[in-house]
């Protein structure tokens, strides 16, 4: 929503919830800007830009961000349930594979190794399908969130008494998420290069 401040004033801090509102002046205080980044009854995520001295292209320019910020924001947490699934798998790789290593220390005789190396071979195959599948997905989520940095340094936050900017409510809501993704990530690269050398080393014996 796109208003003339002087028909709004304050009234804009009770339009969201209290604890989620998230406001700033942008564009060198020609605006105030104001979003909870909360689905509303309808399923909308409300944004309110209170214009104080827009100019047509400063208006365009800033909404067409905004709706980019949340777009890409939306965009870059489909890589957390992802996320999340991959996690147990993960988990099972990294707990058999020091147990694997141990019985390679400890195993003798062609079939012994080959057994072994066939275990290897199968959490190999479990990783690689999972990262086969989420590679797009954190590359984008990756893409996604340093646009929405880009985005948020081009409106030009001042922050406003008592409320948080913009970017440092994504900060606290986003970034946790996007963390995930990349230790998940990561984690894969890292069980990926064990794995390869366990087998190297199964082949070689």
């Amino acid at each position: 929503h796109l208003l003339p401040e002087r028909a709004v004033g304050e009234v804009y801090r009770h339009l969201f919830g209290p604890e989620q509102l998230a406001a700033s002046e942008v564009e060198n205080g020609a605006a105030r800007v104001a979003t909870d980044f909360h689905p509303d009854a309808f399923g909308f995520v409300r944004i309110l830009v209170l214009d104080r001295k827009l100019t047509p292209p400063q208006t365009g320019g800033l909404v067409q961000r905004l709706l980019e910020i949340e777009t890409y924001r939306t965009l870059a947490l489909l890589g957390l349930p992802q996320a999340q699934e991959l996690g147990p798998t993960i988990r099972r790789i990294e707990t058999e594979l020091p147990l694997l290593m141990n019985e390679m220390r400890e195993s003798a005789g062609i079939e012994s190794n080959r057994h072994l190396l066939d275990k290897v071979t199968s959490l190999a195959g479990d990783l690689e399908t999972g990262a086969a599948h989420s590679l797009f997905r954190f590359g984008a989520t990756r893409a996604y969130h340093e646009l929405i940095g880009h985005r948020l340094d081009a409106i030009e936050e001042k922050a406003l008494p008592g409320l948080p900017t913009l970017a440092s409510f994504l900060s606290r809501r986003l970034t946790p998420a996007i963390r995930t993704c990349v230790a998940i990530e990561a984690r894969q690269d890292n069980l990926s290069r064990k794995l390869a050398r366990a087998a190297q080393l199964l082949r070689t014996k």
